[in-house]
C-alpha cells in the first residue's frame, strides 16, 4: 500500500537525521534569511495565472491517493483573483512525485457561471476512493456592480479511479450545514483519515469546516465519514464565545496519540500578535469540542492566513504557513515551515523558509517515496495568482531551520508597540550622546504592526514628532521618487492614510493626509535636506495640518469643511523609512520617533526638541537605543 510505504519511508528519514544546525546570529525576520539558502523554492508550477482559460489559481490542495499519484487541486477564476465570481474547481496529476503534470480537467464548473470553492479532498485507504466536499454558490451583481454572494452549501464528489474521472451529479450535502448558518465552508486543504480502531473497519475520514449563524455566531466544525466516504456527518462543534476569536479555516491532523489537533486562522487580526488558535478534540463525533476548545497559539509568528499540518509519522508536527508578522493581507511574505516536537503545545522558533517572498495559502503531503510535496500560491508583487509545487525530506528540512524571530527596536510609551525591523537599518550615534536609525535607501524600514487601536487616529487632533537628518541625492533628483520618512495606513488617491515624505525638488518635508476623498498636503517653510539634524513636528490641529522645523512658524493648509476622519476601517500597517508597494524607500537617519493622540503646544515642542519626556496621550516613541 503507497501510504504505508511512504509513512515506513519518512521514519527510516528521520532516523537518519543530524542534530539541526545553530541558528545564525542576528536573524532579520523579514524574508532576507540572515545568509541562510532555506529549501527549495519550486519543482513545478502546475497552475500558472492567464493560462488555460483562467486569470488566476488560488486554494491549493494536495493529495497523495492509494496508488501513489499526486492530485493537486486549486480553484480556477476566470476573471480575477476575486472570491466572488466564476470560479471552477480543477486538477491536475502526476505521477513522478510532482516533477511534471498531466492536463488540467475541471471538476466541477464547466458551464456553470457560480462559485466552486474550498476543495478538501480526503483519500480512503482501504477502498482507495477519493471523496472531495467543496462548497458552492451562485452570486449576482447589486444596483452598484459590486459581486453579492448567494446562499452557500456543501457538496460532494468521488472518485474511485484514482482521480482520473469524478462524479458527476451535485450531490448537495444539507446535513452538514446548520439550519441557521449564514455561512459555511470545508478546508481549505486535505482531510484526514484516522487509524483505525478495528480491524475490519476503515478509518475514520475526517475534514474541518466553519460557519457563521444569522445571529453572528462564528465557529469550526468537523465533518467525519464511517463508510469511507459515501456518506458524511456532522460532528464535533466549537462556537466561539462572544468577544472571543473565532476559528476560520481549521487545519487538522492526527496526533500519535491518537487525537486531532485542529489549528485554524484566528478571526482576531488587530490588538493581538496571535493569529492562530489550536483545539484538541478526543472523539470527532462528539457533539462538541471538549473545553477549553480553541486558544491562541503564542509565539508561532504567522499573518492572517490559511496554513497546512502534516503529522510526520515517528517525527515532528509540521506547519506551513507564512511567517512575517501582520495584520494585513499584504503580510502574506515568507513561506515557511515550523515545527512542534509536543503535539502543537509549543511550536519552535526555528523554521526552514521556502520562499522569501510573497506567498499565500498552501498544503502538504506525505509522497510515495518518503518526501514532503507542498503546492503553495504566489505571484509577483501579490502572494495570489500562481500555484507552484515543491519537495523536500525530513533532513532537508532540520539542515534549512533557521531563526524567524522578528528583530524589533522597543516603543518606550506605555503601549509598548515595538517596531519590527526590516533590512539592515544602522544604529548609530549623536553628538549628545543619543542612539540614531540609519536607513540605507535600499530596503532598510521599520513597521509597527497588528492594527493597535491606539494608533488608529480619527476626527481628532493628533501629532508626530521626529528627528530627522538627511540629504538629497542625485538619483532621487533623477528618478523624481520622495523619500517617505513614515507612512502610515494605505496608498492611493482613496485610501485613509498621513504621511511625511521628503520631495526632492524643493529638499523640503511634505506632510499628507487623506480621507479617502482626496489628498491634503502641507509643504516645511525651509529645506532640511542638509545632512543636519532637524526636528520636524507635524501634526492636526482642529479644521488645519500645521508642520513645523526646529521650533519655527509653522506652516499650514486648511483640511475643509467638515471633521475629515482618517481612522482605517480595518487592519493597518505604519511604517517608517518606505510606504506600502515598497517602491521608495528613504536614505537617512531618524530619532525620537513620537505619536500622539492629540495636538502638540509650543512648550510639548520646546521639551521634545530639548529631549524631555512629554507623555499626555504619546501612542507611540521610538528611542532606538537598540535592535534586538
Amino acid at each position: 500500500m503507497a501510504g504505508a510505504a511512504a509513512a515506513l519511508a519518512v521514519v527510516l528519514l528521520l532516523a537518519l537525521l543530524p542534530d539541526p544546525p545553530a541558528a545564525p546570529d542576528g536573524p532579520d525576520g523579514d524574508g532576507s534569511g540572515g545568509g541562510r539558502r532555506g529549501l527549495t523554492a519550486a519543482v513545478s508550477a502546475p497552475f500558472n495565472a492567464f493560462t488555460e482559460g483562467y486569470d488566476c489559481y488560488r486554494i491549493p490542495t494536495l493529495t497523495t491517493t492509494k496508488d501513489g499519484t499526486l492530485l493537486a487541486i486549486a480553484e480556477a477564476r476566470t476573471a480575477s483573483c476575486n472570491d466572488i465570481g466564476d470560479i471552477d474547481l480543477v486538477m491536475k496529476r502526476s505521477t513522478d512525485e510532482g516533477r511534471t503534470w498531466g492536463p488540467m480537467e475541471v471538476i466541477r464548473g464547466t458551464g456553470d457561471p457560480g462559485a466552486y470553492g474550498n476543495p478538501a479532498p480526503v483519500v480512503d485507504s482501504a477502498s482507495g476512493r477519493i471523496s472531495l466536499l467543496y462548497a458552492y454558490s451562485t452570486w449576482a451583481p447589486d444596483a452598484a456592480g459590486n459581486r453579492v454572494r448567494g446562499p452557500r452549501e456543501l457538496r460532494l464528489a468521488h472518485s474511485t479511479d484514482d482521480g482520473v474521472h469524478w462524479s458527476t451529479e451535485p450531490n448537495p450535502q444539507p446535513q452538514l450545514k446548520g439550519a441557521d448558518w449564514a455561512w459555511v465552508s470545508v478546508g481549505p486543504g486535505h482531510g484526514i483519515q484516522l487509524t483505525p480502531t478495528r480491524p475490519d473497519r476503515p478509518g475514520r475520514l475526517v475534514v474541518g469546516a466553519d460557519y457563521r449563524t444569522e445571529s453572528n455566531e462564528s465557529g469550526a466544525q468537523l465533518l467525519y465519514s464511517d463508510d469511507g466516504g459515501l456518506t458524511w456527518q456532522a460532528g464535533a462543534r466549537w462556537g466561539a464565545p462572544e468577544g472571543t476569536p473565532a476559528p476560520n479555516e481549521p487545519a487538522l491532523t492526527q496526533l500519535p496519540d491518537g487525537r486531532i489537533y485542529v489549528n485554524a486562522r484566528s478571526t482576531a487580526t488587530c490588538g493581538t500578535d496571535d493569529h492562530r488558535i489550536a483545539a484538541l478534540v478526543d472523539d470527532a463525533a462528539a457533539p462538541a469540542f471538549p473545553a477549553p476548545g480553541f486558544q491562541p497559539v503564542t509565539g508561532l509568528i504567522a499573518p492572517p492566513a490559511s496554513g497546512s499540518l502534516l503529522q510526520l509519522p515517528g517525527g515532528p508536527l509540521l506547519l506551513s504557513a507564512p511567517s512575517r508578522p501582520g495584520a494585513e493581507f499584504s503580510d502574506r511574505w515568507t513561506l515557511a515551515v515550523r515545527t512542534s516536537e509536543d503535539g502543537g503545545r509549543t511550536w519552535s522558533a526555528n523554521g526552514a523558509v521556502v520562499l522569501r517572498e510573497r506567498a499565500g495559502y498552501s498544503d502538504m503531503a506525505v509522497l510515495p517515496g518518503g518526501r514532503i510535496g507542498m503546492l503553495y500560491e504566489t505571484a509577483n508583487g501579490t502572494p495570489h495568482g500562481y500555484i507552484k509545487f515543491t519537495a523536500f525530506g525530513p533532513q532537508e528540512l532540520r539542515a534549512a531551520a533557521e531563526d524567524l524571530t522578528p528583530r524589533r527596536t522597543a516603543d518606550t510609551s506605555a503601549g509598548h508597540h515595538d517596531a519590527i525591523v526590516h533590512g539592515a537599518p544602522r544604529l548609530g550615534n549623536r553628538p549628545d550622546g543619543g542612539k540614531t536609525m540609519r536607513f540605507d535607501g535600499k530596503d532598510d524600514f521599520l513597521r509597527l504592526t497588528d492594527c493597535p487601536d491606539a494608533l488608529r487616529v480619527g476626527d481628532g487632533d493628533f501629532a508626530v514628532a521626529t528627528w530627522v537628518k538627511y540629504k538629497t541625492r542625485g538619483q532621487d533628483r533623477e528618478s523624481g521618487l520622495r523619500q517617505p520618512l513614515l507612512w502610515a495606513y494605505g496608498q492611493g488617491p482613496a485610501a485613509k492614510q498621513f504621511r511625511i515624505e521628503a520631495d526632492p525638488e524643493t529638499g523640503r518635508l511634505e506632510a499628507t493626509v487623506n480621507d479617502g476623498t482626496g489628498p491634503v498636503s502641507v509643504t516645511a517653510a525651509r529645506r532640511t535636506d542638509d545632512d543636519a539634524w532637524h526636528h520636524v513636528v507635524f501634526q492636526r490641529r482642529g479644521d488645519r495640518l500645521e508642520l513645523a522645523v526646529d521650533g519655527g512658524p509653522a506652516a499650514t493648509a486648511p483640511l475643509g469643511p467638515g471633521r475629515p476622519d482618517f481612522r482605517p476601517t480595518g487592519a493597518f500597517t505604519i511604517h517608517l523609512g518606505t510606504q506600502p508597494d515598497y517602491k521608495a524607500f528613504y536614505a537617512g537617519a531618524l530619532d525620537d520617533v513620537r505619536i500622539y493622540g492629540r495636538a502638540l503646544s509650543g512648550n510639548d515642542t520646546a521639551r521634545l526638541r530639548d529631549g524631555s519626556d512629554v507623555t499626555d496621550q504619546e501612542r507611540v516613541r521610538l528611542a532606538f537605543d537598540r535592535i534586538r
